[in-house]
């Protein structure tokens, strides 16, 4: 992923590994000492004096376009302790899938750090591990890993979103960056004609793509100089129209369009926010933290990841897939850490 979370003095906090321009040297050498969870079975301790840094059990939930199941993924952490040392089983550590009452969570593709989005017809997915991106298809569901296509093989590549027809795949890469900085492109789904669509060097760099189903319309994030944070905006599929969308001046991302075209759900310092498509209406619906939002088909509820209300790590509850309407009420927990 191009963006990890973590709980550090009772607040959350993002890292993008390839935007260093725009995160502090301290957050930095606190994330890498205390917050790998890529190697395997590995004991991590704190930063001495230091508050506990703590991980996420799982991250990127993803709605099937039926409305009945989600997929995740989940990073394998089997248990973390006061301090905030945990322990992880690279064997259970990948793309899950659950239904969306709770039950049935299972491995379908095994290989931590995957962010995935289903196409509308629920034939495939398509994702991003270790900066490239793949599409698989959803058969019989479950993955067909012999059938799997990478379809970026430059640069750093994050965040796909399909078009509504299928046809389309959007993203934000470094290719042709000659500072490091990512921008938005897409490519047909068969990885040909990949196209910049949006590049501002000068300004910073322009993310996260959100493809609307139902509209010629890419909502996204922009860090400017300017404005010294990260905002919504939307443009077409071709970069043109360019529309701002917050004017709040915080660090808002994971934009995710509802399907009607209607509202964008995203994050902001950590909490779900809701905002109309022409940037009125503004409501927060997390208060204790929330981070990666996703609608629902019918746009009536959203996932997302949840924390409890006490401020204090909850190995149980805290990180994990949550649900709530979309007005925020019926928060509940769908995914469990472990108990320890």
């Amino acid at each position: 992923m191009s963006t990890l979370k973590f709980f550090f003095a009772g607040k959350y906090y993002s890292f993008y590994r390839i935007s260093l321009g725009i995160i502090s040297i301290a957050v930095l050498f606190l994330f890498f000492i205390s917050c790998d969870i890529n190697n395997d079975n590995d004991k991590k301790p704190p930063p001495i004096g230091d508050p506990p840094v703590y991980p996420l059990i799982d991250g990127f939930p993803s709605w099937s376009p039926d409305g009945l199941r989600i997929i995740y993924n989940h990073n394998g952490i089997t248990s973390v302790d006061v301090n905030g040392a945990y322990l992880i089983n690279p064997d259970s550590s990948g793309l899950w899938m659950i239904n969306i009452d709770g039950s049935n969570p299972h491995l379908i593709l095994k290989g931590g750090d995957i962010n995935a989005e289903w196409s509308s017809d629920g034939n495939w997915i398509v994702m991003e591990k270790n900066g490239n991106i793949y599409k698989i298809p959803f058969l019989n569901d479950s993955l067909d890993e012999t059938k799997i296509v990478q379809l970026t093989f430059e640069g750093n590549n994050f965040y796909p979103s399909w078009s509504s027809d299928g046809m389309w795949i959007a993203y934000d890469s470094n290719v042709d960056s000659p500072n490091g900085m990512n921008f938005i492109w897409k490519m047909k789904s068969d990885g040909t004609q990949k196209t910049r669509i949006a590049y501002s060097p000068t300004k910073g760099e322009i993310r996260m793509p959100s493809w609307s189903k139902n509209l010629d319309m890419i909502v996204h994030t922009r860090y400017s100089y300017e404005f010294l944070s990260t905002e919504l905006f939307a443009m077409n599929e071709n970069g043109n129209n360019l529309i701002r969308i917050t004017y709040n001046g915080s660090t808002d991302y994971y934009p995710k369009v509802a399907n009607d075209g209607s509202k964008i759900v995203f994050e902001s310092n950590a909490n779900v926010l809701l905002i109309e498509i022409d940037g009125s209406s503004q409501k927060q619906l997390t208060f204790n933290g929330g981070l990666q939002p996703t609608w629902a088909p019918d746009g009536q509820k959203i996932a997302y990841i949840g924390f409890t209300a006490d401020n204090k790590y909850n190995t149980l509850n805290d990180g994990t897939i949550w649900i709530m309407n979309v007005d925020g009420s019926n928060k509940h927990i769908l995914t469990f850490g472990p108990s320890q």
